[in-house]
């Protein structure tokens, strides 16, 4: 009976081999065929039933395990190109899990890097159909995977911004110019600054405009903001700063006339004249100029 009983298991497990080698086939081919859930079925039940014919069965279910994660990895991205995201990111986190399960270190370390890139495409996305607070919501789960983005940081830096959170804005765009995003922070940062110190001055907010627009030539060149600066800081009778600044500012009538204030502001009449005697035919500044020059250039 013993003997029986060892041919009809061997039996059995033939069996299960011709089976499973059928469905693995079946499996490349559907594979070819980019019918990539097909495959993955095929080949998870080949080497399932391969695992149960024991020793015959080894070298399948090793070859199951070699294609398996990559399918997996190959089934993320198509999601992802097809904008699903919760999908792609599912099958990406199921390829790192199996690629770990069965020591496939390329395709996991792959997985993991396309993880954020999905995501930050997907916030740029919706950033850009301004969908503001869902874009940071995904800007933000890519530190979940990847601590230190920079590219993360700049895009929640902008959002912030985008959002009226300055605060946030500034301490993101700072955090992504220490990490490899400097050029681009930069150009964020000047924004930033900017914005706050034409809203300042429109409010008529002479100190803060003053303190945005020093800020953001910290960050790059802004005629507006040397401008605005520039006023800012004649109106807060820092004659130097104001001059410093106005230098910087694409000249015109209007940056002669507060030029020219601001060197008269510190006393010095000789620069102030040559700045007034610029604009003495300007048709709203004239008059004005006119009376400082007949005064003050002797």
């Amino acid at each position: 009976m013993a003997l029986v009983a060892t041919f009809a298991l061997s039996t059995g497990y033939a069996q299960n081999m011709e089976q499973a080698t059928e469905i693995f086939n079946n499996a490349v081919t559907a594979l070819n065929e980019d019918r990539d859930n097909d495959a993955l079925t095929g080949f998870q039940q080949a080497m399932e039933m391969a695992a149960a014919a024991g020793e015959e069965g080894v070298s399948m279910v090793n070859d199951c395990k070699s294609v398996i994660p990559g399918i997996l990895l190959k089934m993320g991205k198509t999601a992802a190109n097809d904008q699903d995201i919760d999908g792609a990111i599912a099958k990406l986190n199921e390829a790192i899990a199996k690629a770990g399960e069965y020591g496939n270190t390329e395709v996991a370390a792959e997985a993991k890097e396309l993880i954020p890139v999905v995501m930050l495409a997907d916030g740029n996305t919706l950033f850009n159909a301004k969908q503001y607070a869902e874009a940071l919501a995904e800007f933000q789960k890519v530190l979940q995977y990847d601590p230190e983005n920079g590219m993360a940081y700049l895009r929640i830096g902008m959002t912030q911004n985008r959002l009226g959170d300055q605060a946030a804005a500034i301490e993101a765009l700072e955090k992504a110019m220490s990490l490899g995003q400097e050029d681009n922070a930069k150009k964020q940062l000047l924004s930033v600054y900017a914005n706050a110190a034409v809203a300042a001055y429109k409010g008529k907010n002479h100190a803060e405009a003053f303190e945005n627009a020093q800020k953001a030539a910290e960050y790059g060149d802004n005629s507006q903001v040397y401008q605005i600066g520039g006023i800012a800081a004649f109106n807060l009778k820092k004659y130097d700063e104001s001059i410093a600044m106005l230098s910087k500012a694409k000249q015109g009538n209007s940056i002669s006339y507060y030029l020219a204030r601001a060197y008269e502001g510190k006393g010095d009449n000789a620069k102030a004249c040559e700045y007034y005697q610029k604009i003495v035919n300007d048709s709203n500044l004239g008059a004005y100029a006119k009376s400082k020059v007949s005064t003050l250039c002797k």
